[in-house]
């Protein structure tokens, strides 16, 4: 999942008010390891070229820094904050990560690049840091050697491919085909959805691997079509998905009850293109994906905007394991990860959650989204909201209903 950050223009004032923020230079200078000296510091890797969701993802964690300043800080002392670029490649961030060790960085939020996560993640993990990124859902992280010391709080495609199952599964078919990118994330998504199928209702009656370059899919349109399915899984980056779509929107698609996608085909890339599908089949597109943004209008999480839950569960994540061990030291903050999002008093801003901890109590924190339990042994959340949609006649997607995965 790609997402990316703008920078906030950094504030000035009281160490006691507000964040010490810094935007960082890249360098090649690495510091050694940080370690804990009584004042957290909170690194922000996140992209700065995306409009919408680097925007999002930043203002979120720049937010909850300031609200977690307002509180007291941390340890009694204000977070302070250094931000660098994520960039647009493993060589950028590379460089960035780099950067932030050398201003001794406690902790970082992001990568929020699946790719580049996998990329530099040795190098964070090597440097002793904890990370945690709120868009990085790639399953190649779920068994990553992170050393205990990375965290996520989107839910990994694992879970994903659980709540695509619990779709299929209400359809009432029996027979389906998964249609999948014939790459590694293709690939991997299309063994475990396969795999969240086994033993229920719905036999997999065919694996349609789509390859990468192909400029239309008619060939894998009339297998599919030819494979008697009744329902049709389609398991790819938001292009290949749209141009999957057109070439099945060619043929007799009478005999699909429905066409269930991953979250990628969720994009104003695609809008254009889903819209241009006919009627008959675009009716029977049903998406899922995890809950990005509040499902009431009227009611908009704080704060608002795609995966900004996701950033701002970082900062609060990290802020509240240092208060609750009484330690900046990455490592000591990391073993209270897991522990602060569950098993206690329930809790969703900061100084409510820290409240309790000065009382002797132990918390659950819930930010925004009110889900946001963390595995001890994974890092990753252990249930999520998923969405699942339609699209309209202008292809954009439209909410049904939310629904929670995992346990």
């Amino acid at each position: 999942m790609a997402a990316g950050a703008i920078t906030v223009a950094a504030c000035s004032g009281s160490e006691e008010a507000v964040p010490d923020t810094t935007t960082a230079v890249t360098t090649t200078t690495i510091q050694p390891p940080p370690v804990g000296d009584g004042r957290l510091v909170i690194g922000l890797l996140l992209p700065v070229n995306d409009p919408e969701l680097g925007a999002s993802l930043s203002g979120a964690a720049e937010l909850a820094i300031e609200r977690v300043n307002d509180a007291g800080g941390v340890l009694d002392r204000s977070v302070r904050t250094v931000t660098a670029d994520e960039g647009s490649s493993a060589a950028d961030t590379a460089g960035a990560i780099q950067t932030l060790l050398a201003q001794d960085v406690d902790a970082i939020v992001g990568p929020a690049s699946s790719v580049i996560t996998l990329s530099v993640l040795d190098d964070i993990v090597a440097a002793g840091t904890v990370a945690c990124s709120p868009t990085a859902s790639t399953l190649a992280l779920d068994g990553f050697p992170d050393d205990d010391l990375f965290f996520r709080t989107v839910p990994s495609d694992s879970l994903q491919a659980e709540a695509i199952a619990e779709v299929a599964d209400q359809t009432g078919s029996q027979r389906a085909a998964v249609v999948f990118a014939d790459d590694a994330y293709g690939r991997g998504l299309e063994e475990v959805v396969t795999g969240a199928l086994a033993g229920g209702p719905i036999t997999v009656v065919d694996d349609v691997p789509l390859p990468l370059g192909d400029e239309g899919f008619d060939t894998q349109a009339r297998r599919l079509v030819e494979s008697e399915a009744q329902i049709a899984i389609v398991l790819a980056d938001a292009t290949t998905t749209a141009r999957f779509l057109e070439s099945l929107d060619a043929f007799d698609d009478t005999g699909l009850t429905a066409v269930i996608t991953n979250d990628a085909v969720r994009s104003a890339s695609t809008a254009q293109r889903i819209a241009g599908l006919g009627p008959t089949l675009r009716t029977k597109i049903l998406g899922v994906g995890p809950q990005a943004e509040s499902d009431r209008a009227d009611t908009p999480f704080d704060p608002p905007g795609p995966f900004a839950a996701n950033a701002y569960d970082c900062v609060n994540l990290i802020a509240l394991a240092a208060e609750q061990v009484g330690s900046d030291a990455p490592r000591d903050i990391a073993g209270q990860m897991a522990s602060v999002s569950a098993s206690g008093s329930v809790c969703r801003e900061y100084a409510d959650c820290l409240a309790s901890l000065d009382a002797g109590i132990l918390i659950d924190y819930n930010g925004p989204s009110g889900v946001t339990d963390l595995l001890a042994r994974r890092g990753d959340p252990a249930r999520a909201v998923f969405d699942r949609f339609t699209f309209d006649e202008e292809g954009r997607d439209v909410l049904q209903r939310t629904f929670i995965v995992g346990s």
